[in-house]
């Protein structure tokens, strides 16, 4: 197996403190020639939007307040004073991230454990047969909607070289959720280091149920991101092979339009 082949707000796990939230954000990779931020998360199951159901003041006051001991790491990637989670963000504490910080911390980039990577490679595999099985691709047609489905799931999983098994999890589990919203964030924080174009992880949830992922996603990510100002991530919910995953992508460029001009053959 090649490692390189490559949004709701009730019911998250929680004590009641930790019921938190997210949309996709802004500042990463804006004034890069090649990156456009993405117009949609590809191979996140369509959701109805619930705007009108949630107070967004009283929804970012609870997720910053309940993740008090994160501000360090939030006002680290916040790069805009005016953006609406400032106000809440008092916390001068400085920001180290290395093997040993916490509650964030620098991860490895591929699992070691044998379990681990055995379970990246089933959905690996469910990816591929996806791609091939479920997207109609007819090569008697020119750049059709399935064409291009195909080719931005594909490289979307290609950009991904940083993975993460999150085994043991359960539901309603306190620990679950902070060990889910840990990798997370310090991935972000990881790949917003890195500051590269077409740069991704993954962290597969088995046996987590992909609503509760899906909500946890929208809560705990996409609409925090967008509250801190962040911009060039997107993160998105995905399922295959029966493995809930969540997907964040830094900087995604565009698709190249023209093929590059060969170079002279000198003889």
């Amino acid at each position: 197996m090649s490692f390189h082949v490559t949004k709701s707000y009730v019911n998250c796990p929680s004590d009641g403190t930790r019921q938190s939230m997210l949309l996709g954000g802004k500042g990463f990779g804006k004034d890069s020639a090649n990156y456009s931020p993405p117009s949609k998360s590809y191979g996140e199951k369509e959701i109805s939007p619930i705007k009108d159901l949630i107070d967004e003041e009283s929804s970012m006051r609870e997720f910053f307040e309940s993740n008090e001991a994160w501000q360090p790491l939030f006002r680290f990637i916040t790069t805009d004073d005016s953006v609406p989670a400032t106000s809440f963000l008092n916390n001068d504490e400085k920001f180290k991230f290395s093997e040993s910080s916490s509650p964030w911390k620098k991860l490895g980039a591929i699992p070691t454990d044998e379990t681990d990577i055995v379970i990246l490679g089933k959905f690996l595999d469910a990816v591929q047969k996806s791609l091939i099985e479920d997207i109609p691709v007819d090569e008697t047609t020119k750049d059709d909607d399935n064409d291009l489905h195909f080719i931005e799931e594909g490289r979307r999983m290609l950009v991904c070289s940083r993975y993460h098994v999150v085994q043991g999890m359960e539901k309603g589990s306190i620990d679950t959720f902070d060990r889910l919203f840990s990798i997370c964030w310090s991935e972000i924080v990881e790949l917003s280091e890195i500051d590269e174009i077409d740069t991704g992880s993954l962290i597969v949830t088995p046996g987590f149920d992909y609503d509760d992922l899906r909500r946890f996603v929208d809560m705990n990510l996409q609409r925090p991101l967008q509250w801190l100002g962040i911009d060039g991530f997107e993160v998105a919910c995905l399922e295959k092979g029966g493995l809930g995953v969540i997907r964040i992508i830094c900087r995604l460029s565009k698709i190249p339009t023209e093929m590059p001009e060969a170079s002279p053959i000198i003889e």
